[in-house]
């Protein structure tokens, strides 16, 4: 199987490293994309309208996109702070190191998609935004990651714990792609969760590659690998009350344009 990932808004800024090599990157046929949306974000500067136009608050600090080439870099696995790499982090505290980390893409605004290894700096650039001259970067993306990412994962299993634009950058019609959901259940009624969600997401993968639940392949074997993976997570909220997952749903396959199909993979807390 393969697993991918959104990236963070939270990042951990490298005080030292490498500058940025956009030639060093893994699928290196994106190297001419990134390099334009990289050059379009240094020249959108760090004011006003640049917050405005990436849609954050007035107190984000943009000028880490005025010195993307020659700022320090880490590997996008260290980079990343947000509740799902943290949940990776913490069921797995050396799954980077794993063989399995290579099942992993890691999806980008600034970089299309990263392998966990690439190196890379920080910066401020969400999937969603419209950047000048680009239009809304998931559709911009689109064309050019299907193809990046087609031959490597046409017809395998593609667990997907991304969402909202992300997803649309690349809905891979060409594979398998299991769309991984988290509810809570509580006197019979289910609620969707955000925030927990992006947890369950990290300590599911996190098991996977602790587990050796990503070398599965075949359906049988992925669906008694997530179900494992998922049933042996226990999480705590803020109070301390214990939540674990008390079903694992598999929905049916429907057929996508390119011969692959999509699914609704569904876990099932308390």
């Amino acid at each position: 199987m393969l697993i991918w990932l959104p990236p963070s808004k939270g990042k951990n800024a490298p005080a030292c490293g490498p500058a940025l090599s956009l030639e060093s990157l893994s699928r290196p046929c994106l190297t001419p994309d990134r390099r334009s949306v990289a050059e379009a974000l240094v020249a959108l500067g760090s004011g006003p309208e640049a917050a405005a136009t990436l849609k954050v608050g007035a107190r984000i600090d943009l000028s880490v996109n005025e010195t993307l080439m020659s700022a320090p870099c880490a590997p996008a696995s260290s980079l990343f702070t947000g509740v799902l790499f943290e949940a990776i982090e913490a069921v797995t505290p050396r799954a980077w190191e794993s063989a399995g980390a290579g099942v992993i893409s890691i999806f980008s605004g600034l970089f299309g998609v990263l392998s966990p290894a690439d190196v890379v700096p920080d910066h401020r650039l969400a999937m969603g935004v419209s950047l000048p001259g680009f239009g809304v970067l998931s559709t911009w993306w689109a064309p050019r990651l299907d193809e990046a990412l087609r031959e490597e994962a046409v017809g395998q299993v593609v667990i997907d714990a991304r969402s909202g634009p992300y997803r649309a950058a690349c809905k891979a019609p060409w594979a398998r792609v299991w769309e991984l959901r988290v509810v809570r259940e509580a006197d019979g009624k289910r609620s969707v969760i955000s925030h927990d969600a992006k947890r369950w997401r990290g300590a599911v993968t996190g098991t996977l590659l602790a587990s050796g639940g990503y070398s599965a392949s075949e359906t049988t074997e992925c669906e008694q690998a997530l179900t494992d993976a998922a049933r042996s997570v226990t999480l705590h909220d803020a109070r301390g009350a214990e939540h674990r997952v008390i079903d694992v749903e598999f929905g049916p396959e429907k057929k996508a344009k390119q011969g692959g199909t999509t699914r609704a993979l569904t876990l099932v807390t308390n």
